[in-house]
């Protein structure tokens, strides 16, 4: 009963994260803005994000209705712009699974469904909201010195 709801929710919040109107999605407020404690994404290090963030499973490789976040040709500001916004989406749908965890307590009483609703919120959720919070301030970065290069050369 807990896989099935836990892949109901997912797919509820999956399509939820699809019809949301990305420009709708600020990445300097809350709570996508990147604090000064997380130095711009550089404290995510401490868990070793760069190594594990390629080897988790990512929707995009699986929808073909998502914004691949592996780009095989020339990427312009806006291709990195539609990253960051992805990447606010994909933060809040796993801030609502970890609260739609506790539908599993309901399923599982007792010491048991606490267990597994704590397993669900830091293995299935937490790895992918701190993913985005490490790269968010990188696509940032990015989108803004290729928005400075796009500018130069239609200057001339």
């Amino acid at each position: 009963m807990t896989v099935i709801y836990i892949t109901v929710i997912g797919q509820v919040c999956f399509f939820f994260g699809l019809s949301l109107p990305r420009e709708k999605f600020k990445e300097n407020r809350f709570p996508y803005k990147s604090y000064a404690w997380e130095k711009d994404g550089k404290f995510y290090n401490i868990f070793g994000v760069k190594k594990w963030k390629s080897h988790v499973p990512d929707m995009s490789m699986i929808s073909n209705k998502l914004f691949p976040k592996r780009l095989n040709r020339q990427i312009s500001s806006d291709d990195v712009d539609r990253l960051v916004k992805e990447s606010c989406v994909a933060e809040l749908i796993h801030y609502l699974l970890c609260v739609f965890s506790v539908g599993i307590y309901n399923i599982w009483k007792g010491k048991i469904g606490i267990l597994f609703a704590t397993l669900y919120i830091l293995i299935g959720n937490v790895p992918y909201i701190i993913i985005q919070r490490y790269n968010r301030p990188n696509f940032i970065s990015l989108r803004n010195r290729l928005k400075l290069r796009e500018e130069r050369q239609e200057n001339g």
